[in-house]
């Protein structure tokens, strides 16, 4: 068995993990669109209705009230999600470079379906669920890290011969690209979470916190990455096949 512990902090690393905030989803969101400035996704923040749907990340009243509420509410071309439901993008005009972002929790995986899709893949449109995020043409979490090849990670709509595609995620994040010409397609976005007993590839939601990551019975490489500018400190380790497990407090500052 493996075990991995290790926090990110600008304090000392607390003892609970800590859920992402409104305000801190806010704050990854703004991280994001600083990873992506120069692409050509980064244009679409510059849209009253992206601007929008950041102040929509900060709304309360996309937390659940109860067991039975169902949340719904409109995708834009540059979105992040962090909340179960279903998420509906029609195009108002011709939308060539979008993509959500989607991130759980770090003991949760998550499950994607599209649904309602009326999109013309012979003309040009295209919707793709990425097992993972890429962030300036690099993948997360990296090919050497994740179980899957990189062109399995992908599933493209225009593909398949099914009325809905879904697919479910490794780690925390998932994303999907989508490209649409014409006004008024679109589709609709189910995203689920799973809880995943034995979290390996990890995106942080908050910039402090604790994390552990076990792996039993299992020889595979797993990354901790962070986009903020954080503290980490590695405080236990345990390696079945190691002589010693002992080690001397790891701080590192930075990023990943």
């Amino acid at each position: 068995m493996r075990i991995y512990s290790l926090c990110a902090s600008e304090n000392t690393c607390g003892e609970t993990l800590l859920r992402m905030s409104a305000a801190l989803r806010a704050q990854l969101f703004l991280g994001l669109i600083s990873l992506l400035s120069g692409t050509g996704l980064s244009r679409y923040i510059e849209d009253n209705e992206a601007s929008d749907g950041l102040y929509s990340l900060i709304s309360l009243a996309q937390k659940r009230e109860s067991e039975d509420f169902i949340f719904r509410r409109p995708l834009r071309c540059l979105d992040m999600l962090a909340t179960e439901g279903y998420f509906t993008f029609v195009a108002s005009r011709p939308q060539l470079a979008c993509a959500a972002f989607i991130i759980a929790e770090s003991s949760e995986v998550i499950s994607l379906e599209l649904s309602d899709v009326s999109i013309d893949c012979s003309a040009g449109d295209f919707i793709k669920i990425f097992d993972g995020w890429v962030l300036k043409g690099e993948k997360f979490p990296s090919s050497n890290d994740h179980l899957l090849l990189p062109h399995e990670r992908y599933t493209d709509y225009c593909s398949s011969a099914a009325s809905s595609v879904s697919g479910q995620s490794s780690q925390n994040v998932a994303m999907i690209f989508f490209r649409i010409h014409s006004p008024e397609s679109g589709f609709t976005l189910a995203v689920k979470k799973v809880h995943n007993p034995f979290p390996c590839n990890i995106m942080s939601q908050s910039p402090e916190g604790s994390f552990t990551m076990v792996m039993p019975h299992q020889r595979r490489n797993c990354s901790f990455s962070i986009i903020y500018p954080v503290e980490i400190r590695l405080t236990d380790l345990s390696l079945g096949d190691a002589k010693s497990n002992e080690i001397s407090p790891l701080v590192r500052h930075g990023q990943k």
